[in-house]
């Protein structure tokens, strides 16, 4: 028997999480950009996470990291417990 991954979260459903947020929401990673951070880094988003941060990238808080202009030392310092949650779900 296959297990079988349940389909990612709808775009709609990941904005409407994003307003609920404390923190501003900037436009979506690309595609391109998505795959330069896991390569960069070692990981792999989960397709939800994925989809989250391709609706909108959240910035203006520490508790969000900046993968788009962050400081490459900065976000590949805490990669180690996200790299396990993200490839863990």
């Amino acid at each position: 028997m296959t297990a079988q991954s349940s389909p990612p979260l709808p775009l709609e459903a990941a904005r409407d999480l994003q307003r609920l947020l404390r923190a501003e929401i900037g436009p979506g990673l690309s595609e391109r950009e998505l795959n330069t951070v896991e390569t960069r880094f070692g990981f792999t988003f989960s397709a939800d996470h994925r989809v989250f941060l391709a609706a909108g990238l959240p910035n203006g808080s520490r508790r969000w990291p900046d993968w788009r202009n962050g400081d490459p030392e900065d976000l590949g310092a805490g990669t180690g417990g996200l790299a396990y949650s993200t490839v863990a779900s």
